[in-house]
């Protein structure tokens, strides 16, 4: 993400899939939209950390697509300092396709919280299978297990003691800390200044 243009990511999108408005770029903005409702379901759950944007690509269709997982659940860049302190990564330049508005209030910024809301209660139905399916790797010895109760904490991220309607209140609540959190546009900069990874 970056390395195209010198612009942002809304310039990249244009680059690649025509004007704002035009059919290609908001067939290419509603699948970045549902792609990054999924991604903020799963980051919230599984916490993948080091999402700087060397690690966040586009297919052809505008779908976010994340690579490299070496830090998840409980292990974090740094020695653990807990930087990034969103559940998601949810930059500035990522709000200007999810919320032209930039006020949280465009048809898009509505639909982005509406899926991950319904997302999160979905997997929140599934939570047996999936802390069961990640409870497989345990004894692994994958550095994420090593540390703290990564299922323990995997459990309580579901909130099972919520009611749904609590859930999805929490779930709208951890989309608006994600929008352009300072820690985000943080951790892009030292990535940039440390390894010349573009913000």
């Amino acid at each position: 993400m970056g390395e195209t243009t010198d612009g942002g990511l809304l310039e990249i999108f244009q680059q690649d899939f025509g004007p704002v408005g035009s059919a290609s770029f908001e067939a290419a903005r509603q699948n970045f939209i549902v792609s990054s409702a999924g991604y903020a379901v799963a980051s919230l759950l599984l916490q993948p950390k080091d999402r700087h944007n060397g690690n966040l690509l586009f297919d052809n269709f505008g779908r976010l697509v994340h690579i490299d997982f070496g830090f998840i659940l409980e292990t974090s860049p740094g020695g653990n300092m807990r930087f990034e302190s969103a559940h998601f990564k949810l930059s500035h330049e990522m709000t200007q396709l999810l919320d032209p508005s930039g006020v949280m209030k465009s048809d898009t910024w509505t639909q982005f919280l509406s899926l991950c809301v319904k997302g999160y209660l979905a997997a929140r139905r599934h939570m047996e299978g999936i802390i069961t399916t990640v409870a497989l790797m345990l004894d692994s010895g994958l550095p994420c297990f090593s540390r703290g109760d990564p299922i323990g904490n995997l459990r309580k991220r579901f909130h099972p003691e919520m009611t749904e309607r609590e859930a999805a209140n929490f779930m709208t609540h951890v989309c608006k800390d994600a929008y352009n959190k300072w820690t985000t546009a943080g951790y892009d900069l030292i990535q940039y200044l440390q390894q010349g990874i573009e913000k």
